[in-house]
């Protein structure tokens, strides 16, 4: 049976021929895209995911070699198997929403992702920034939820209370995370840096 791991593995097999332009994540963050869209064309899919349609092609040949996608002349969708997979993937990463004018990171673009029941797996949050500064962000802030506030492991306690902020409303709107899950708000210079860097650094959690 398909799962996450396999999926992942797409990216880092090395075959004959030139290198492949993305990465893991980019893998992902695509095979959600089209799983979030129910049917993309390449073009709008490369604009998503920040690749260039050349290597959207190649990702795309593997998945469907994999099994994993399909395509046809109006674009391309998952297959069962993907879907079963992306169901999964769905149940612990949330979708990735953006954060408008937000003071509480960096960067001039900002994106926020649960991961549900991952507060345990959340250290200090360095982990989580590390990665997503190698997708290509400027860097995030970790969240746990414990007793339905926003606390920063190490740090605050009710993060609400000591750094007033509409954007706090907006989270909680938006992701509706519970208590365990972990907040991942991440920034960069472009809204597709930082989507790809708040699953960068989920995945860490995973």
């Amino acid at each position: 049976m398909q799962t996450l791991t396999g999926l992942l593995q797409i990216a880092e097999r090395k075959e004959k021929g030139p290198a492949t332009t993305f990465d893991r994540v980019h893998l992902l963050l695509a095979f959600l895209t089209i799983g979030d869209s129910g049917m993309i064309g390449r073009g709008a899919l490369a604009a998503q995911s920040e690749l260039g349609e050349g290597a959207i092609r190649t990702m795309i040949k593997k998945l469907r070699e994999e099994g994993y996608a399909d395509a046809i002349a109006s674009g391309c969708f998952l297959t069962p198997a993907g879907r079963r997979v992306y169901g999964s993937v769905r149940k612990k990463i949330s979708l990735i929403v953006p954060i408008q004018d937000s003071r509480l990171g960096v960067g001039s673009a900002q994106a926020a992702v649960v991961v549900r029941g991952a507060a345990k797996a959340v250290r200090y949050g360095i982990e989580q920034r590390d990665s997503a500064i190698r997708a290509g962000a400027a860097g995030t802030t970790t969240y746990v939820i414990r007793s339905g506030k926003f606390t920063i492991p190490g740090g605050s306690a009710d993060c609400e209370r000591d750094f007033p902020d509409r954007v706090w409303l907006e989270l909680r709107s938006k992701l509706k995370a519970r208590n365990g899950d972990a907040v991942i708000v991440c920034g960069a210079l472009q809204e597709t840096l930082a989507r790809a860097g708040a699953l960068a650094a989920a995945l860490t959690l995973l």
